[in-house]
């Protein structure tokens, strides 16, 4: 794992913004931490890369304690956030003339190149972009040394559809040999180029799972009865939110294997049926696991 954390957590005042988060980053991934504003994801990078230091718990990044982490390490490892501070008063080439002596992995072709694509004006003053060029100027930064990870906190947010997809484009380029972590509030903006991902809400880590396991585990169970029944006593576990209304039975089955693994479970509790199973979309999936774990929470409390 490029990235581990255990039970991490910070606070501020008497307030919980990360609760024992634990995180696992796999090497070549392109992992979304999605949640909300407030959900404590800005608070949980910002501990990785040793900007804050946590209250308990730990946090490993490229193999080391992330309280350890020296100026070599750094060569390594990218970080772009949307409230990045900027020397306002250099162009965009100057910008980058001083970068470039920073790292020894710099490398000066991919960031032409991306500079073109991203249709950055080398003259431009950093203090005259809009929030959209700010993003790509400061993205451009942190691909062309070529780190072996790049956290991206909001890297999206307030962006117009054409920007959005510009830095899309130019992660999906880099994406075969750099670690991302990308946090967003919105998934949309990202479930299509991301391979694992994980929901954070008011502090808590909900779920991670890699983005093919999730989708194929999950369906939107619709069940036509023979007649009228009553929700059996021991239902499986994996039913999650199953209601009856008149003869039709709806649920999310969480451990969708097949249909004839399905269809065998409802016979055995309900006899003859007609079914249709239907996959989700990543954020209906989200929604049900947010939802599952705030009623376990309830439950235990």
């Amino acid at each position: 794992m490029i990235i581990e954390t255990s039970n991490l957590c910070k606070r501020y005042g008497k307030v919980d913004v990360v609760r024992d988060v634990s995180l696992n980053v796999p090497e070549g991934a392109a992992f979304a931490l999605v949640g909300t504003n407030g959900a404590g994801k800005t608070s949980t990078m910002r501990m990785l890369l040793n900007i804050i230091r946590p209250d308990s718990g730990t946090a490993s990044v490229l193999g080391r304690d992330s309280r350890l982490l020296q100026p070599n390490d750094f060569h390594q490892i990218g970080y772009v956030s949307e409230s990045q501070v900027l020397p306002e008063r250099l162009t965009i080439a100057h910008y980058f003339d001083y970068l470039r002596a920073l790292y020894p992995g710099w490398d000066k072709g991919l960031e032409k190149t991306l500079r073109r694509e991203m249709d950055l004006p080398p003259d431009r003053a950093l203090n005259k972009l809009s929030h959209g060029m700010r993003m790509k100027t400061v993205l451009v930064a942190g691909l062309a040394f070529r780190p072996k990870l790049l956290i991206l906190d909001e890297p999206l947010s307030g962006m117009d559809t054409l920007t959005r997809d510009e830095v899309v484009e130019g992660l999906l380029e880099q994406a075969d040999e750099t670690t991302i972590l990308i946090s967003s509030h919105e998934l949309a903006e990202i479930e299509f180029f991301t391979s694992h991902i994980a929901f954070m809400d008011k502090g808590h880590l909900h779920f991670q799972e890699s983005i093919e396991s999730l989708r194929a585990r999950f369906r939107a169970v619709n069940v036509t009865l023979s007649a009228q029944k009553l929700l059996p006593y021991a239902f499986p576990e994996n039913w999650l939110f199953p209601e009856i209304s008149g003869h039709t039975l709806r649920f999310i089955d969480s451990s969708f294997e097949n249909d004839e693994q399905l269809k065998a479970q409802l016979n055995l509790h309900f006899g003859a049926i007609q079914f249709v199973e239907d996959a989700m979309s990543l954020r209906d999936i989200s929604n049900v696991l947010i939802r599952k774990t705030r009623l376990s929470r309830k439950d235990a409390a």
